[in-house]
């Protein structure tokens, strides 16, 4: 299953490889679908491809890092 996300990193986070350590710390695939980064605040499209239940996981941990993490309406970024 495939689900697309936006995530917004606050400034603590813009340097940290959090994209990286979520498809290795879980059977994720990501595809960043498109992204915005500045001092002050990070912003990416990002689609997660995997079982709900993992997909559940990396956006439970997404969170629990500081990210803010919304879903995408289907068809806005295909």
């Amino acid at each position: 299953m495939k689900e697309k996300f936006y995530l917004t990193y606050p400034p603590t986070l813009i340097k940290e490889p959090i994209i990286y350590l979520l498809g290795k710390n879980f059977e994720v695939i990501t595809n960043i679908r498109g992204a915005n980064v500045s001092n002050e605040m990070g912003l990416m499209a990002l689609e997660i491809d995997g079982s709900a239940s993992e997909i559940d996981k990396a956006v439970a941990w997404l969170r629990a890092q500081g990210v803010t993490v919304e879903p995408i309406e289907k068809n806005v970024i295909e």
